[in-house]
């Protein structure tokens, strides 16, 4: 009988052990569930600047895209009257304008298409290639002056 007592005893601390142990483990996951539903919730925030960013490239792309093409149409109606040399040189404006315009297209469906670490290094990639577009409308501009690109030529 006394080895009864002594085994009851066992299975008590076990018991206890036990119990003590489920409850650290609950409390253990119900911080890790905590800590990952907050980590959603900022990715869910993070999503939602990074496309209201891609929306507003996208918005800056089409603009520029669109201004571009007005530039290019006027210059090829006004290249009619021009010197040779003129002519020469806003060809090769127009083609340079040409050209910055599907790399910044085909820049901006790459960033549509990226995510996670890519995104940011593509993000830059489409401000670097609207940059590039801008500089190509100025050199076109410029040709159609007759003159050197500026920063004030619109």
């Amino acid at each position: 009988m006394h080895t009864h007592r002594l085994d009851s005893r066992k299975n008590r601390q076990v018991w206890i052990g036990a119990t003590v142990l489920a409850i650290g483990t609950g409390a253990l996951l119900a911080t890790a569930c905590d800590a990952r539903d907050m980590s959603v919730g900022a990715t869910a925030a993070e999503n939602a600047e990074i496309q209201g960013e891609v929306a507003d490239l996208d918005q800056q792309v089409a603009a520029a895209d669109r201004a571009a093409q007005r530039e290019i149409d006027q210059a090829r109606a006004s290249s009619e009257d021009m010197p040779v040399a003129l002519r020469e040189r806003l060809a090769a404006a127009i083609e340079r304008t040409e050209d910055a315009r599907a790399e910044a297209s085909a820049r901006l469906d790459e960033l549509k298409d990226s995510g996670g670490s890519h995104w940011a290094a593509r993000r830059a990639r489409v401000v670097e290639a609207l940059g590039d577009l801008e500089e190509a409308r100025h050199e076109v501009v410029a040709a159609l002056a007759g003159g050197e690109p500026s920063l004030s030529d619109g």
